[in-house]
């Protein structure tokens, strides 16, 4: 070892300078000695210093590594996935998506009073070329295209347009994906022509619209609340936690925001709430409860030209409803002949069907004790059609 080499060395040297000893061999020898511990002890600091960068690497690395899994592992909120070819579109080689998805945000905010999350874009080779997906907590919503040098087309005038044949992805219209030069040419002929940004931009907005009840957080309600406390600090104190957690406040806001009912009147919203949790923290009366304190900011959205268009239910027809509530888990529910039920979920379509095609916009009216089931029948069955 280095220390034994080191004392023999030291001893040889000594021996040198005893009387009667050659003194060379034995100051050679302890030379050599103490030179070879020296060198093993140099050898020693320096494999200890490569184990250590080593082991320094190599945790570098693995630390970089989880890091970069936990990232990839991570679910955004909201998130669109671009095609390689797309990718102008956010590097600001042509239109600017990222700051029109920022006004986006703030236009839903202002008109919703939600918190939208910001977006996440990223490119993927496994995309088609032309094509977005819009995911929302990782899963796929909706897609569409939106090609290099081309204009969509909307319109009666589409057949003497050249381009391709499409389906704008949020009404469902035919459309034509057309050059951008012709763009002027088709506006001329009577076509509506919109950019590919904008395309997009009106995609994202309409998911957004519809999934605000799954986008709006805990963290998010905590965080309104704390923002009326500033300025109506009563409105809150008396309600969260005294009457409802946070949670069941979130539970109410997200019905609300399921049928698209803006939750910015905040104050009024909560102090409904304290009223009626006062009697029964019920979440279907709750949200009932909400919705009737904004009153004609429920209504106003569906008012065109001052009018008001209403599908009504059969007065006799409605008074069997009323007896047929039961209570349940999910709310209440309407007991009837499951034929006769049908039969008004039909007829409630096809009235609905025929003045879409007229271009008229109408609201289904009935008793409010009915209103939540009557809700959740026609929700999964007839699209879009609000019930008041």
């Amino acid at each position: 070892s280095r220390n034994a080499l080191m004392i023999a060395g030291c001893a040889a040297i000594v021996m040198a300078l005893i009387p009667g000893m050659p003194p060379i061999p034995f100051v050679l020898v302890g030379a050599f000695l103490i030179f070879a511990s020296q060198r093993i002890k140099t050898s020693q600091a320096a494999a200890k210093k490569a184990q250590a960068a080593q082991n320094a690497v190599a945790t570098a690395t693995k630390s970089e590594t989880t890091e970069d899994l936990i990232e990839q592992m991570r679910v955004h909120a909201l998130e669109i996935t671009l095609a390689p070819d797309l990718v102008d579109i956010v590097s600001g080689a042509s239109d600017d998506l990222l700051a029109r998805v920022r006004a986006l945000r703030r236009k839903i905010a202002l008109e919703l009073g939600v918190i939208v999350p910001p977006v996440r874009t990223r490119d993927s080779a496994e995309l088609p070329p032309s094509t977005y997906v819009i995911k929302i907590a990782g899963v796929e919503s909706g897609r569409g295209q939106a090609p290099s040098g081309r204009v969509l087309a909307l319109g009666d005038a589409l057949d003497n347009l050249p381009g391709t044949p499409t389906v704008e992805p949020v009404f469902g219209l035919p459309a034509k994906w057309i050059p951008s030069e012709m763009r002027h040419s088709a506006e001329l002929g009577g076509a509506t022509v919109i950019d590919r940004v904008s395309v997009l931009i009106t995609h994202l907005s309409s998911i957004i619209t519809s999934n605000a009840a799954r986008l709006l957080t805990r963290e998010d309600v905590r965080l309104l609340t704390e923002g009326v406390k500033q300025v109506n600090p009563p409105a809150v104190e008396e309600l969260i936690p005294a009457l409802l957690s946070l949670a069941e406040v979130q539970r109410v806001l997200q019905g609300m925001l399921a049928e698209q009912v803006p939750i910015n009147d905040l104050p009024r919203i909560l102090e409904a709430l304290t009223l009626r949790a006062k009697v029964s923290n019920d979440p279907e009366g709750l949200v009932e409860a909400a919705r009737a304190a904004l009153g004609p900011a429920v209504v106003a959205p569906h008012i065109d030209a001052g009018t008001l268009r209403v599908i009504m239910i059969d007065p006799g027809l409605e008074q069997s409803m009323l007896e047929g509530l039961r209570p349940s888990e999910s709310g209440t529910q309407i007991v009837l002949d499951p034929v006769r039920l049908e039969a008004v979920l039909a007829s409630v379509r096809d009235t609905a069907g025929r003045l879409d095609e007229a271009g008229v916009s109408a609201v289904l009216v009935c008793a409010p004790a009915l209103r939540p089931a009557i809700r959740r029948l026609v929700a999964g069955q007839i699209a879009g059609l609000a019930v008041l």
